[in-house]
């Protein structure tokens, strides 16, 4: 992949896109490892929203993204959709770990 100022193209600035596209899922696949395996830790359902540690991330988002040069809103306001969907699936994780241990 080349840098953005070695593009000579948009195939090229596609490519790289594309690439960093699919680092991204990756990383979200990754996350979502953890996510469930952060599960096992987790002694009741009612324990695995967690306010208080998403009150503490999502203004830490918002100040790297700021210090990455983006819009710390939009991030933040990112990161609140991806946080809460992964909340709902280790929910549901949770919830299906607890019912094949019985």
């Amino acid at each position: 992949m080349k840098t953005p100022e070695h593009c000579t193209g948009l195939p090229d600035i596609r490519h790289a896109i594309d690439t960093l596209d699919r680092q991204i899922i990756d990383a979200l696949g990754l996350r979502m490892q953890y996510v469930r395996a952060a599960s096992a830790f987790k002694p009741d359902q009612a324990s695995i929203a967690a306010p208080d540690r998403v009150a503490a991330m999502l203004p830490q988002r918002r100040q790297w993204a700021q210090e990455a040069g983006l819009d710390g809103e939009f991030i933040e306001g990112l990161f609140n959709q991806i946080i809460h969907w992964y909340i709902a699936e280790q929910t549901a994780f949770w919830l299906q770990k607890k019912s094949t241990a019985v």
